[in-house]
């Protein structure tokens, strides 16, 4: 049994909207988005079914051309594979579940680049992610395969690439994870691969031997 208070969870950011993860379980995810006024949510798609439950104040949802208001206490369902997009009309709060979107529920086919990282000294990993994540306009996705779940990945993106990204867990068993990442806001921060690879190299110097074996 899990208890949240979500509450707890609020918290506005005056540069862009702010998504906390409640769950993240392969094709179950909520997310609790708080966001000020004329704050936006780029246009993207999810491969699950998604509802928007407004807790708080008033947004515009888009569906493609079409588009809606969504005040405190209503929801708005979308099909899954479907682009949309949000503008927050007054300081709002949004409360997101994306059900389905499991490996055998996408659509048949997906053009998204996958990136086996099982071979790719560890080093090297982080660095060609974000540099391929880079390069995404805002909607387009990039996959994941390895062979345990990159939880520190995960908190790097919320770090250095905040609000941009949505992490979801296609697959998730003993030995083989596969994650999509979408890019669902334009770059905030041009210059924070910078951080990466200097981390990077951090790494590999205070680990040379480690690195030289996995060579």
């Amino acid at each position: 049994m899990e208890k949240h208070n979500l509450n707890d969870l609020v918290e506005f950011n005056p540069n862009r909207f702010n998504p906390k993860v409640v769950i993240n379980e392969p094709g179950y995810r909520m997310v609790l988005i708080s966001i000020l006024a004329g704050q936006s949510i780029s246009e993207h798609t999810t491969p699950g079914t998604v509802t928007i439950y407004v807790t708080r104040g008033r947004i515009r949802f888009f569906e493609g051309e079409a588009s809606c208001d969504v005040n405190a206490g209503e929801v708005v369902t979308i099909a899954r594979g479907a682009k949309h997009s949000v503008q927050a009309l007054e300081d709002s709060v949004i409360f997101v579940l994306a059900t389905g979107g499991k490996e055998s529920d996408k659509a048949p086919l997906d053009e998204s680049e996958e990136l086996d990282l099982r071979n790719v000294p560890r080093p090297q990993r982080h660095p060609m992610i974000f540099a391929k994540f880079d390069a995404l306009l805002p909607g387009a996705s990039l996959r994941l395969l390895n062979d345990h779940d990159p939880i520190p990945l995960s908190h790097q993106f919320n770090t250095l690439r905040p609000g941009e990204a949505l992490w979801e867990y296609m697959e998730r068993s003993a030995g083989n994870f596969r994650i999509r990442i979408t890019r669902i806001a334009p770059a905030n921060k041009p210059d924070a691969l910078l951080s990466i690879s200097a981390e990077a190299r951090t790494a590999s110097n205070a680990h040379p031997n480690r690195s030289k074996a996995r060579k």
